[in-house]
């Protein structure tokens, strides 16, 4: 937004500079054309005009028209050098102005965006903001979950991260600098949404060889791809196209299902979401029963199923089941309910 509010007045102050240039040198190149007449010289308007052009650039060749013979061809010729000398003063200094605003707020937008993702912790990095990564970037801001957003794309992840309120890194994802730009030392997960499975795998690699730890999530095009990236680092691969497909098979077999579960998504006045909340070691929730945590009353979160460290899972599971660190919630539940219940889970 701001380079382009640039790049506007740049053009504006060119236009005006233009403006000016052609308005002189016509009507220098019409006063010569009197000049002439007066004199009894007559001369053609090309002529006149290189007349024109010689005294404002202060060449000095020679007349074409005997100019200096008379007070006003004189007057003329001082008009158009002072004309001439005002111009290109005018024209240095809109340029200048303009170059030099741009590089100072370029230069301030880059280090405030650094300041903010630097402050960041426990984010996610969302490289690619093509059509998933979009999707991908508004769920996120939606449920108030803190992201970066990489795209080379620079207007468009500019103009995404601004509607968004969300930090952006314009710049290629594969890239190590980039990466470390976008905070991947302080990130809790990374998605490789980038256009093509080459990008993403190349993507994938370089994030897990910087971050061992990290939770990658790679897009894929294909079914081929996918042993590929989980041996590249990947510690999910989703496939847009059969998720696609199968839910398409989703809705006609299962309409109602689906529509709730559309309704419930893209509601803004509730918001619900299905949403995970690890348990941590030391937290409130460590050591109580589902009824002494009470999400439900206290959250209006509804426990759908836990997950215990060693991966098995209790579904729809009984009020007297007691909580421990590593479980994992996962539960129906509203943003504002979500964020009090992540409270608690903190140690």
């Amino acid at each position: 937004m701001a380079e382009d509010v640039t790049f506007r007045e740049l053009r504006s102050r060119l236009g005006r500079v233009a403006a000016i240039i052609v308005t002189t040198v016509a009507g220098g190149a019409a006063a010569y054309w009197a000049v002439g007449r007066h004199l009894g010289v007559p001369s053609s308007w090309l002529d006149c005009f290189y007349m024109s052009v010689l005294t404002l650039m202060t060449v000095g060749y020679g007349e074409m028209i005997p100019v200096a013979a008379t007070p006003a061809g004189r007057l003329v010729s001082i008009g158009l050098m002072l004309g001439g000398v005002s111009a290109l003063i005018y024209a240095t200094t809109a340029l200048a102005v303009t170059f030099i605003e741009g590089t100072l707020q370029g230069a301030w937008r880059r280090w405030r965006m650094d300041t903010t993702i630097a402050a960041l912790k426990d984010h996610i990095v969302i490289c690619g903001t093509g059509r998933v990564g979009d999707t991908i970037a508004r769920e996120l801001a939606e449920m108030r979950t803190p992201a970066v957003l990489v795209d080379m794309d620079t207007k468009h992840v500019r103009d995404l991260g601004e509607e968004l309120s969300m930090p952006f890194v314009a710049g290629d994802a594969t890239e190590e600098d980039v990466l470390q730009r976008a905070g991947l030392a302080t990130a809790t997960g990374l998605i490789a949404a980038l256009g093509s499975d080459h990008e993403n795998l190349f993507l994938v690699v370089t994030a897990r060889s910087l971050r061992p730890d990290l939770r990658i999530v790679a897009r894929g095009s294909t079914p081929s791809v996918v042993p590929k990236m989980t041996r590249a680092g990947a510690d999910e691969i989703i496939l847009p196209e059969r998720i696609g497909g199968l839910r398409m098979a989703s809705v006609m077999l299962r309409p109602t299902v689906v529509t709730f579960l559309d309704k419930m998504m893209r509601d803004r006045a509730t918001a619900m979401r299905i949403e995970e909340v690890r348990v941590e070691p030391g937290s409130a929730l460590e050591g109580k029963t589902l009824a002494e945590a009470d999400l439900r009353a206290r959250h209006r979160a509804l426990v759908l199923a836990v997950e215990r460290p060693d991966g098995s899972i209790s579904y729809a599971p009984d009020a007297d089941l007691r909580l421990a660190g590593g479980f994992v919630l996962v539960m129906l539940v509203g943003v504002e309910g979500l964020l009090s219940v992540r409270e608690r889970a903190k140690a």
